[in-house]
């Protein structure tokens, strides 16, 4: 009975609908490579959207649904700084799930997870080697 209605809870949580959110910054030199970044990136997420989607410059935000109805809603944030000339980061709430995730979905990673000055980061590239990062934001600061 106990195991009935396991099960029973497995199914209907796999039934409920998500929202999906991913939030990218790229430098603007970079506009003409997000648009591949994006496809990567969804694919990779395992996320299979209804209808194409292409990225124009400028574009701030993506929505996107699958055949479940299940929604991902892409962030899109450009950035004009000099330190940021070639990285595109992927942003998360929790990095080393997500690495564990993408590990299995078979991302390649160039490095382990690693605490910088910006939070948890990896690094990780495509089938084009082309290099990104999965950024868990944290603020080290006291208040």
């Amino acid at each position: 009975m106990l195991f009935e209605d396991f099960n029973q809870n497995e199914l209907v949580e796999a039934q409920k609908k998500r929202v999906l959110n991913l939030r990218v910054s790229y430098p603007v030199a970079l506009d003409n490579k997000v648009n591949k970044v994006l496809h990567y990136a969804v694919h990779k997420m395992g996320f299979d959207p209804q209808a194409e989607f292409t990225f124009n410059a400028g574009d701030k935000r993506i929505d996107l649904r699958d055949s479940d109805e299940n929604m991902l809603s892409i962030h899109i944030e450009a950035s004009e700084s000099a330190a940021n000339t070639e990285n595109i980061i992927f942003y998360t709430n929790d990095c080393l799930r997500d690495y564990h995730r993408y590990l299995v979905l078979g991302v390649e990673f160039v490095n382990r997870p690693e605490y910088n000055s910006a939070g948890l980061q990896v690094r990780f590239i495509d089938d084009e080697d082309n290099f990104y990062t999965l950024l868990e934001e944290r603020n080290y600061n006291e208040s």
